[in-house]
């Protein structure tokens, strides 16, 4: 089979697709790295050793009237091909152009086509950060990264803004989604304002209730709106984003379950909550942190409790936890006093001399 004729092909499962509304294969086949695209890919050149009938085909294309769903087709395999081949530069642009023509066609669409969205901004997001690494050389102020994320965000818009009456055919069940991806982007570039803002334009949204959506989707969000909070001192927000996000990820995640733990656990110290030794046994990341802490808040080992904090500091401030573990001495000092009022029976009356003598001793 010809170069031409697979890609005729091609076009047409595309074209199929569409007119099905099949947006689960549609989502499996339109990544670059999808078996499909790397079969075709394989085939073309194949064929004649070199991609150009991709580029013959957008030639003959543009002679003519061409529908969107076609051109936008093209774009996705010669982003595939320029990423396969190294060429990241070539392959963001034929990826961006090609997301700007998907969202041209998305208005048009209902909740079928939200997977597929989720696929080619996963996409989008990916060949930005590999071609600025490729620039970097050259150009270290390049930030593919963050046209990337506002396209992107685009997509987000169209999601939760969208109007269908029939809510279960609506492309609003896409939103968390979106803006799970969106917060790794905005996270990665520090615009930790715009985290802000889209929680906010989510909360004044109208969308279904977030429990109705799917559980991945909850815990990702929910772990991003509590690391925001965690970064804000707000730390019962925190706590009960994080609470959640611990509680309901899968089993099996153990580096994201550290990741929560590595928040959580200062802020569970701060109540008195000193972690569980099944715990810090399950989670060696966790012990390296924080047992020698939780050692010293439960003897009430001021001075101690000071010394570990000093050593951690720089791991501790890296990791975003240092102000919040700083925040467990108030329980270490509340330990201590608690110390003193049992060696006094607890008294209703106690010598401020016991304190200090406390204190020094600590």
């Amino acid at each position: 089979m010809s170069g031409p004729e697979r890609l005729g092909m091609a076009l047409h499962k595309f074209k199929i697709l569409k007119s099905a509304k099949n947006g689960e294969e549609l989502a499996q086949v339109i990544p670059i790295d999808s078996v499909y695209t790397e079969r075709v890919l394989d085939d073309i050149w194949n064929g004649k050793g070199s991609w150009d009938v991709l580029y013959e085909e957008t030639t003959t294309k543009k002679k003519k009237k061409v529908q969107l769903w076609e051109e936008m087709t093209l774009l996705h395999f010669q982003a595939a091909a320029m990423y396969r081949q190294g060429d990241f530069m070539a392959s963001y642009k034929h990826q961006l152009d090609m997301y700007n023509v998907y969202l041209r066609e998305l208005p048009n669409m209902s909740r079928w086509g939200v997977p597929a969205l989720f696929a080619i901004s996963n996409d989008l997001s990916h060949i930005a950060r590999c071609a600025d690494q490729q620039q970097s050389a050259t150009d270290p102020h390049a930030r593919k990264i963050e046209e990337a994320t506002r396209t992107i965000s685009q997509g987000f818009s169209l999601c939760m803004t969208d109007r269908e009456v029939l809510l279960s055919k609506s492309r609003k069940w896409g939103t968390y989604h979106m803006a799970n991806i969106l917060f790794r982007l905005y996270l990665r570039l520090k615009a930790y304002n715009l985290c802000t803002s889209m929680i906010q334009a989510i909360k004044t949204s109208e969308l279904p209730a977030l429990d109705r959506f799917p559980m991945g989707d909850q815990v990702t969000f929910r772990f991003h709106r509590g690391m925001l909070a965690f970064r804000g001192e707000k730390y019962a927000l925190a706590k009960d984003d994080l609470l959640f996000a611990l509680e309901h990820c899968h089993r099996n995640a153990f580096r994201n379950k550290t990741r929560i733990l590595i928040h959580l656990a200062p802020i569970m110290m701060m109540e008195g909550m000193l972690p569980q030794s099944r715990i810090l046994r399950r989670y060696p990341p966790i012990k390296a942190l924080y047992a020698d802490l939780a050692k010293a808040v439960r003897s009430g080992n001021i001075g101690q409790f000071d010394l570990l904090l000093q050593a951690k500091e720089q791991k501790l401030a890296t990791l975003g936890t240092y102000t919040a573990a700083e925040q467990v001495r108030k329980v270490v000092v509340r330990q201590l006093l608690y110390k003193v009022y049992r060696l006094e029976n607890k008294a209703s009356r106690i010598s401020f001399v016991k304190f200090q003598a406390a204190f020094a001793a600590a």
